[in-house]
């Protein structure tokens, strides 16, 4: 059995989802930085900050959003918006041996480990690295522990999401799993989540918005929007053969679709949309099973494919035409396999 990439027409359905479920944020009315204008990717993040004062630009009139960032102009961006200037002075002393009395960013260090305990301090460490850049992953992970975010969400969910992140195991898991529900992040153009790239000042606006306008209940639309993505990355990857990564795509499509239906529980379209993840998920995991053999276990999880995708119709009558796909490849995939398991012995049910 062959996917093709015609499934995709079925995805309008997910589209109208989002439009429907949308609360746009408000954008600013007037240009703040020369160097982010309208049509930047970071245009809206910025802006808002601005003016939540969380951010401020240079004395030239710009952001400079593509200049690196260092682990402690990152630490001070969380902590600003969470203390007041009183509050700081207690942090007068440090623990770290590379901060000198009397540099800038040493109370927002000390906040951040004694108040919010987002950053390790000895036994652990003795040193902060002030000056080194911040990688992704270490600035997702104190940007959620600094506003408490849940990060055991999902916890039930420990599947590989990219090439990049597939241990569970590793300690940055977790973070990138929940930023991943809440729209923080989504996968490159080359497949990866890349916790170790090193972020820029317009990253870390974007980041900080979006978990902001998730925080909000703001983000739906942009969920439902990469769970659509998601299922067509299943397909594509299918269609080629490829199991690994159309594993990776169904995982980041059910932590989408739970990251929506989280903010929004009562909803009919996003209860449905996570009955469409889930249906998915179980055709991948069909197709796995048919690559090693497993006839029963095909037969099992096609049923469970095609009961799923009743249930989201049943939902919401929009998802009828992408549940009709899902029954119609389940249907496909279980007659396969119970065909070649009455017959001489096979390797595989997919071609």
């Amino acid at each position: 059995m062959r996917l093709t990439i015609e499934h995709k027409k079925a995805f309008l359905a997910l589209a109208a989802i989002a439009s429907a479920s949308s609360m746009p944020a408000a954008l600013a009315q007037e240009q703040s930085f020369s160097d982010v204008p309208s049509g930047h990717p970071a245009y809206e993040a910025v802006e808002f900050l601005k003016q939540q004062g969380v951010i401020a630009g240079y004395a030239d009139g710009t952001y400079k959003p593509d200049q690196k960032v260092n682990r402690a102009e990152a630490l001070k961006i969380l902590i600003a918006p969470l203390v007041n200037q009183q509050q700081l002075l207690e942090f007068n002393t440090t623990v770290y041996q590379d901060i000198e009395a009397g540099t800038w960013y040493m109370p927002y260090v000390e906040a951040a480990r004694q108040a919010f305990g987002i950053i390790d301090g000895p036994p652990k460490k003795n040193m902060f690295y002030g000056e080194r850049r911040i990688q992704k992953a270490e600035f997702l992970k104190m940007m959620l522990l600094a506003n408490k975010a849940e990060v055991g969400s999902f916890g039930e969910i420990t599947l590989p999401l990219s090439s990049d992140v597939s241990n569970p195991e590793e300690w940055f898991y977790p973070y990138m799993r929940y930023a991943l529900s809440a729209s923080v992040t989504m996968i490159g153009s080359d497949g990866t989540l890349a916790p170790a790239r090193e972020l820029s000042r317009g990253d870390v606006a974007l980041f900080l918005h979006r978990y902001l306008m998730y925080k909000s209940g703001r983000r739906t639309q942009a969920l439902l929007t990469e769970a659509e993505t998601e299922i067509q990355n299943i397909l594509e990857s299918l269609d080629k053969n490829d199991v690994a990564q159309a594993e990776y795509a169904s995982a980041r499509a059910l932590l989408a679709a739970r990251g929506a239906h989280a903010s929004r529980p009562s909803e009919p379209i996003v209860r449905a949309a996570v009955k469409t993840a889930e249906s998915f998920r179980a055709l991948v995991r069909a197709y796995q099973a048919g690559v090693g053999g497993d006839f029963d276990a095909v037969i099992k999880l096609a049923g469970d494919a095609w009961n799923l995708a009743d249930q989201a119709r049943t939902l919401d009558a929009s998802l009828g035409s992408l549940a009709d796909q899902v029954q119609k490849t389940a249907k496909s995939m279980a007659g396969r396999a119970r065909a070649l398991k009455a017959g001489p012995p096979a390797s595989c049910i997919v071609s």
